[in-house]
């Protein structure tokens, strides 16, 4: 019984060192030393604590770490022994206190030729390496620098391609008749032909070059005030105010489309034609003529009012504009007594607003209009002064009261025009400067084409009254000729994930580097600067107490006790070595065998 606990309280333990680490890691097997005793009092488990096995533990990794990461780096095993310590017990406690900066940017770093810089053996191989280091990271700043560049300079490229669509919607038709006030509204209330050249002159219009109208207009002028006077007491008699006058005395929808059903969905505008009407398009899914939208437009020239300053055409102005969206500065004439076609071919622009290079208006509300931005930018400082907007603004800034021709003449124009009769050019270059194109739109290329009606063929075939009025008619048609439009597009030319991966891609081919190597040196080098500049105290580590170490206090405490209690009888005893009653007495046994045993190399 006593022979098995013996056996089973042998302790059978190696110590390394360097040395040893070494012979191992070259295949020989070190002595092994086994230490035998017949038996361990308690006294020497406890000195033996955990602590200092930690720590001895901790230099033998640190000197194998140390080893290992030599051989791996390409040295000799004779360098290896001779420049490492082969005692373990050099390694201070505070070994791991030291800065290995640069040891771990050497392992871990992945940029090419670093690690061959750091463990040259000769200084010119060093020289060359690092010859080879600066050519690649200059490649690679060179190479990025490009990329950059190209990114500022081009940022956005223009696509153009066409495409097919099943169906396309028709843009929306303006009409403008040239003419602005019914003559029978004008009649019935006794408004007199001086008077009512005064309201034509309500609405700005560009000087005709007629010589004749031009002299009516100065004798019109001469008696402004006059007539402004007559006006207050038609305005006043009628219980009235000048906008509803104005959009009473113009003609209807009504008078100018006979078809039923075609002035439900119209939108009226005032312009400085007078009112003008816009009809929606409708869709159109087969392409060619008669697949569009037609439209028949009878004058009633015997409503018309003959104005100073309107145009003395016959027929109509026709705009198109984007279903939904506002006009532009598209205008085509139309005589009377024709039937025109007018065959459309789409372009949709999708632009971008890239300051400074390209500057457009992102349409949130989606009736945004150049013309009539420029339009309210020129006269806006006139309106607030006058406390008056223009008979044609479309936007005004009072829509509840409309110049008279004295409030242009005589307040309106002068702040509007200089005395050469043009707008300042500083206001103009702001205007266009605030007044962008839209970013999103539509231009329609159209070829205008049209033919007399009636022949003089086909008077036996209509009756007279009849023939007379399609002299007065107008027919129009609209249509796609292609169910296709032209798209012109803005395209980011290196989007921001494109330019982080062409940038990493010249990084990746010239130094073999990434973000994380990146990230690995700015840390490294901090680190290793920071402990040269301001090195760090090695701290002393508590050692944690355990309940062995407890229980040993313990025992001291109640000796000295005891001690204190008896100290006579202390002093005068002796204690002999078998009745301590403790332990006993260790008899230490040191064995050294020599194995045969081989262990592969690592």
């Amino acid at each position: 019984m006593q022979e098995k606990q013996e056996r089973r309280s042998t302790i059978r333990r190696t110590r390394f060192d360097e040395a040893s680490c070494v012979m191992y890691m070259n295949g020989n097997r070190p002595e092994a030393t086994v230490v035998r005793s017949n038996s361990l009092t308690q006294s020497q488990s406890i000195s033996e604590s955990a602590e200092s096995a930690i720590r001895k533990l901790k230099k033998e990794n640190h000197c194998l770490k140390k080893t290992l990461s030599r051989r791996w780096s390409g040295r000799s095993r004779a360098s290896t022994r001779s420049q490492e310590p082969t005692d373990v017990s050099s390694l201070s406690d505070e070994s791991d206190d030291n800065d290995d900066s640069l040891y771990l940017l050497r392992e871990t770093s992945t940029l090419h030729g670093l690690r061959d810089v750091m463990l040259s053996s000769s200084g010119r191989l060093r020289i060359i390496w690092v010859l080879i280091v600066v050519s690649a990271l200059f490649m690679t700043l060179q190479g990025c620098h490009q990329i950059i560049n190209e990114y500022q300079a081009r940022r956005i490229v223009v696509s153009y391609f066409i495409q097919e669509a099943p169906a396309i919607y028709v843009p929306d038709v303006v009409f403008c008749p040239y003419n602005r006030f019914n003559r029978t509204f004008l009649a019935q209330y006794n408004v007199s032909f001086e008077l009512a050249q005064f309201l034509e002159l309500s609405f700005p219009s560009i000087e005709l070059p007629f010589k004749n109208l031009q002299i009516i207009t100065e004798e019109i002028l001469k008696k402004i005030d006059l007539l402004d006077f007559q006006l207050e007491a038609l305005l006043a008699r009628l219980d009235m105010p000048f906008v509803e006058f104005i959009k009473k005395a113009s003609l209807s929808c009504e008078a100018f489309f006979k078809e039923p059903g075609r002035c439900d969905n119209v939108t009226e505008m005032m312009t400085s034609a007078g009112k003008c009407f816009r009809l929606p398009g409708s869709k159109q899914e087969a392409s060619g003529f008669g697949n569009g939208d037609r439209y028949i437009i009878d004058l009633p020239e015997e409503l018309y009012h003959p104005g100073i300053n309107q145009m003395i055409n016959s027929g109509v102005i026709i705009k198109l504009a984007e279903r939904g969206q506002g006009i532009d500065n598209d205008l085509t004439f139309l005589p009377a007594g024709v039937h025109a076609i007018m065959p459309l071919l789409g372009t949709q622009f999708e632009f971008m607003n890239d300051p400074p290079r390209y500057e457009c208006e992102e349409d949130l509300h989606g009736n945004y209009s150049r013309v009539h931005c420029y339009e309210g930018c020129l006269t806006s400082d006139a309106q607030n002064i006058c406390k008056c907007s223009p008979a044609a603004a479309h936007d005004p800034d009072h829509p509840n009261k409309i110049c008279t021709a004295t409030q242009l003449y005589h307040c309106f124009f002068p702040h509007l025009f200089t005395d050469e009769g043009k707008v300042p050019k500083e206001k103009v270059d702001n205007c266009k400067k605030n007044c962008k194109a839209p970013c999103h739109s539509w231009s329609y290329n159209k070829q205008v084409s049209y033919s007399n009606i009636p022949s003089e063929a086909s008077r036996e075939l209509i009756p007279e009254e009849e023939y007379n009025k399609m002299k007065r008619r107008i027919i129009l048609d609209i249509y796609y000729s292609q169910l296709d439009y032209t798209i012109i597009r803005h395209v980011v030319a290196m989007p921001l994930s494109s330019l982080i991966a062409q940038i990493g891609g010249q990084f990746s081919l010239w130094a073999g580097g990434s973000l994380i190597s990146l990230c690995q040196i700015v840390i490294y080098i901090s680190r290793f600067l920071a402990h040269k500049t301001c090195p760090v105290k090695p701290k002393k580590r508590r050692t944690r107490e355990t309940r062995d170490d407890q229980e040993s206090r313990h025992r001291r405490d109640v000796r000295r006790r005891r001690r204190r209690e008896s100290p006579s009888s202390a002093r005068s005893v002796s204690k002999p070595p078998s009745s301590n009653g403790n332990g006993k007495i260790v008899d230490m046994e040191m064995v050294t065998t020599r194995t045969s045993e081989t262990v592969p190399p690592l």
